[in-house]
């Protein structure tokens, strides 16, 4: 048996070990309820909220795209990871108040809470649509760069749809039976995996440069523009970096799977331990080992075709087979527990939001619970086909405005959630008029006055939000007294 098949068998192991633990999360007793199934009846431990916090930010980017980047631009990209000190201050504050808010009055997603605060069924409609949209290429392109790194794993022993056929079946089987329950407890596992074997890639990287004082000294040689901003492409600007740290942290804290995991917290500490997580986690992921590998493989590697394969090219050229098979099992841990929260959100956006209002009489438990996992299944199908043949140019577009389409929520959902004054009709049109604004400028390619249209968008929703409502009626009382009047009862 070749080492490219070994290395295929131990991946499949590790996804077998990981369906043992999904098994054990359909178990719970919540998961007979729609709460449970896709909240984990909101009591995710101090101990696992963090962790399932991390394996929902991370995927297949963390140990592909990140060490690429880095790659590419050098220190400029260190820029991911001082944004994400916003997310977890987001997560802090703002996720800390929808979890008062989602206990209080059953929220399950974004939508309920929008059409609970504005009282507005077509703004639940609009967030889910986009929330949705955002968010289902995204769960395709994790299917595809897991199936790449399974080939690639098996050194081309087996093929790329093979591999993306076995990450699809696997997926849906932790979904479906578990729901939140198995997800939270694979992505336990899947997070420790991660952060150990992107340490252990970057110690393998570091070995053959002479450490860390060889590697920065080899690059200062080599190309000294990789250790400074704007980078080596000129990429990381002034404008780029306003970018990183005003608008991305909202696209990514509003990130469907990774917003929801407020509502999954048993208390206060899960919730103050997540946030904290989350920088220290990008510490390990992308300021010490992205950053050293993607150097390395300047040093090491020089030029080459496809600056996402450098971790992979790195553990073929300097360890041995089941080292990189192992370290590896790192990318595809990262790929399906993104994969496994993306299925459950967009199935509980698609199934609460969309399909539930429409059917003229209320389910019963068992019926939603069923429409849940039938919709899960679907989602899965979808995706997986879109990861066979991924037109490129909607990928594209869908994700140059991924995070800044999601980051247009932000406006009207922090308003929402500290301005008493804040109404349907600010909301609606900052959304509608944010969007128009991102989608034309990203299609159409222009940059007013040289700044990127997501900010354009951006500040044009925030002025909408916040001016609209100063020259039209105030929300209704009972409205206001509903949110707000409940959050100062309780101190908030």
């Amino acid at each position: 048996m070749n080492t490219g098949i070994l290395s295929f068998v131990i991946i499949i192991v590790y996804l077998l070990v990981l369906l043992l633990i999904a098994l054990r999360g359909s178990r719970s007793a919540a998961v007979k309820t729609v709460e449970g199934f896709f909240l984990a009846g909101r009591g995710v431990s101090a101990v696992l909220l963090p962790l399932t916090m991390i394996a929902a930010l991370q995927s297949t980017f963390a140990f592909l795209g990140g060490p690429g980047m880095f790659y590419l631009h050098g220190i400029g990209f260190i820029v991911i990871v001082l944004s994400q000190v916003w997310v977890a201050l987001m997560v802090l504050y703002f996720g800390h108040r929808i979890w008062l808010l989602g206990k209080k009055y059953g929220y399950l997603t974004i939508g309920d809470f929008f059409a609970d605060r504005y009282n507005s069924p077509f703004l639940k409609v609009v967030t889910s649509l986009v929330s949705i949209l955002m968010t289902v290429v995204f769960l395709a392109m994790q299917y595809v760069g897991s199936a790449h790194a399974i080939s690639g794993v098996a050194q081309g022993s087996v093929s790329y749809t093979l591999a993306l056929i076995v990450i699809a079946v696997f997926s849906v089987i932790y979904v479906a039976i578990g729901g939140a329950h198995s997800v939270v407890l694979t992505d336990a596992i899947q997070a420790v995996v991660l952060l150990i074997t992107i340490a252990a890639a970057a110690a393998v990287a570091l070995i053959p440069t002479g450490g860390l004082a060889g590697l920065f000294h080899r690059v200062i040689d080599l190309n000294p523009k990789l250790l400074a901003r704007p980078g080596a492409a000129g990429l990381y600007t002034d404008k780029v970096w306003l970018m990183q740290f005003i608008v991305l942290p909202f696209g990514i804290w509003l990130t469907p799977h990774v917003w929801v995991r407020s509502l999954m917290a048993k208390d206060e500490t899960a919730i103050a331990r997540s946030a904290l997580g989350i920088p220290v986690s990008q510490i390990v992921i992308f300021a010490t080992s992205g950053l050293f590998l993607g150097l390395a493989g300047q040093v090491l590697l020089g030029k080459i075709p496809a600056p996402d394969k450098v971790v992979p090219l790195l553990l073929v050229k300097y360890s041995s087979w089941w080292l990189a098979a192992l370290i590896m099992a790192g990318s595809i841990a990262a790929g399906v527990s993104t994969i496994n929260s993306m299925i459950l959100v967009i199935a509980q956006m698609f199934s609460q939001d969309l399909m539930v209002p429409m059917l003229r009489r209320k389910l019963t438990e068992a019926e939603n619970l069923k429409l849940s996992r039938l919709v899960t299944v679907a989602v899965v199908i979808v995706s997986a086909l879109i990861a066979l043949r991924p037109p490129q140019s909607l990928v594209q577009v869908v994700i140059d405005v991924a995070y800044t389409g999601l980051a247009q929520l932000a406006p009207g959902f922090l308003a929402g959630l500290y301005w008493r004054r804040a109404n349907r009709p600010g909301t609606t049109a900052g959304l509608l008029a944010g969007l128009a604004i991102l989608f034309y400028t990203r299609i159409a390619g222009v940059s007013p006055l040289g700044y990127p249209g997501f900010l354009w968008a951006f500040f044009t929703n925030l002025i909408l939000t916040l001016a609209v409502p100063l020259f039209t009626a105030p929300p209704a009382r009972v409205t206001v007294e509903r949110i707000h009047g409940y959050l100062a009862q309780i101190g908030e």
